[in-house]
């Protein structure tokens, strides 16, 4: 009797110690990088590309908390680098917001693009979390100084808020658009709301030197070539 009890309380105990993660356990493993949580569930059979009722994935999670293992061990257990949750972002925005480099890096090299046809710009995040780093990285890249967000705010308007000297020489010199305007405000405007008057001097030299009528962004499109019939 007493050996039989024995057996069936280790046979419980077992079970305790090998049950999978459950979906709260995942999440929180994502958040607090806990890489070997995360690879326990997966090797379980955990879906790498679950997503919260906020549409976030676990991939999200882990950029939004700086959990570099553990975006690392989701991606090498198969999951999407390019998953958008509700709001439309993905776990590259919410690595260059929060200046995971690593992640970041991880994630560009998987083909996650650093600029965006429509939606919020990774650069963009990179610039309102100052994350100069970040910034270079995404700017090395390729990042489009004149990448739309939905706000209609560029990257170098956002620099000049925020006070971010260096940001805003290199987006000049990448050709981010100086006359760029949004409700009839410019990066100067934004610079000298926030008392950035030597930021907003050297934007107005900027729009000086290439002036309003030739603008790269504000311009109209030329008109296309026709096409050559190739039907002949």
């Amino acid at each position: 009797m007493k050996k039989g009890l024995i057996s069936l309380v280790l046979a419980l105990a077992s079970t305790l110690v090998l049950a999978a993660p459950t979906a709260d356990d995942m999440v929180m493993a994502a958040k607090k990088d806990d890489a070997a949580t995360i690879q326990e569930g997966l090797k379980a059979g955990f879906d790498p590309n679950y997503k919260d009722k906020q549409g976030n994935s676990l991939l999200i999670h882990a950029a939004a908390n700086v959990s570099a293992a553990a975006a690392d061990a989701l991606l090498k257990g198969g999951a999407d680098p390019k998953m958008k949750n509700r709001s439309g972002d993905d776990a590259l925005n919410y690595a260059a917001l929060k200046g995971s480099l690593p992640i970041v890096q991880s994630l560009v090299a998987r083909g996650v693009p650093v600029t965006r046809p429509q939606g919020w710009q990774p650069l963009s995040y990179a610039v309102i979390g100052k994350q100069l780093e970040v910034f270079n990285f995404l700017m090395d890249k390729g990042a489009d100084p004149n990448g739309n967000n939905p706000t209609q705010v560029s990257a170098l308007m956002f620099a000049a808020q925020e006070g971010q000297d260096e940001m805003v020489d290199r987006l000049l010199a990448a050709g981010a658009d100086p006359t760029w305007t949004r409700d009839n405000e410019s990066a100067v405007d934004w610079a000298l709301k926030s008392q950035n008057t030597d930021i907003a001097a050297k934007i107005m030299k900027a729009q000086a030197k290439i002036g309003f009528g030739r603008s790269e962004v504000l311009k109209a499109p030329a008109a296309s070539e026709p096409e050559a019939d190739t039907q002949k």
